[in-house]
Formats: C-alpha cells, sequence, structure tokens
C-alpha cells in the first residue's frame, strides 16, 4: 500500500479562494481516492460547510479574500475534524494557540499535501 492510499474514501472539504489552486487539489485528492465534500472560497460559505458537512479532514487556506479563515478552524477544531492549513504566510501567520497545526506551504507538490495530510490526521 502506497502512502496515498490511506486516504481513500475519507471525505474531505476544500476552504481555498484562488479557483485554480482549488481545482488542482481536488483533482488531486479524488486520483487518490478521498471523497470530495466540496469547495468553498468565501468565509461565510466556508463556516456553513465546515458546520454541516460530514467530514473526515478539510484543507483551508488562511486568507479568505481578505478574510481571516480561522473562524472555520474553530469550528473544525470543535468538531474534531482534523486540518491542514494551505497558506504562504508561514506559522508566524497564525494564532499562537493554532500554530501546531500542519502547515502546506504555497506554493507546494503533491507529496507535500500528502505528508501534510499523514500529521494531520495521526
Amino acid at each position: 500500500m502506497n502512502d496515498a492510499q490511506i486516504f481513500v474514501g475519507i471525505r474531505v472539504l476544500i476552504i481555498e479562494d484562488e479557483a485554480l489552486v482549488s481545482m488542482m487539489l481536488e483533482e488531486f485528492l479524488e486520483q487518490i481516492g478521498c471523497r470530495m465534500m466540496g469547495t468553498a472560497s468565501r468565509l461565510d460559505d466556508a463556516i456553513i460547510k465546515a458546520r454541516s458537512r460530514p467530514l473526515d479532514m478539510a484543507l483551508l487556506d488562511v486568507n479568505l479574500a481578505g478574510e481571516a479563515s480561522f473562524p472555520v478552524a474553530e469550528i473544525l477544531t470543535a468538531r474534531d475534524i482534523p486540518f491542514i492549513f494551505v497558506t504562504g504566510y508561514g506559522p508566524l501567520g497564525l494564532p499562537a494557540e493554532m500554530r501546531h497545526i500542519p502547515i502546506l506551504p504555497k506554493p507546494f507538490q503533491m507529496a507535500q499535501l500528502v505528508d501534510a495530510m499523514r500529521m494531520a490526521a495521526y
């Protein structure tokens, strides 16, 4: 079993305001067997989906069209759903209480995504 096969069937939400990045993530995650539970590019939509969708994991862009996505991170944390911050800001761009969350730095390679997902899941 290769590393990516451990994610077959997991339900993932992508929260990303850059359409190209979102599509690339969605395509790759589907290729490794993830079940896509939707995408959100705006904070209000992300909050609704984070609260209501059955999820096993989420990928969360820190900056959604100028709005910080930390309210979504708080919802995911309260629901005990692992997530990854996808950001170009690095850990110093996160609140201190969220710096333990795995970060996928932009730009990234797909192998880095798999590594970050593994870190978030375990």
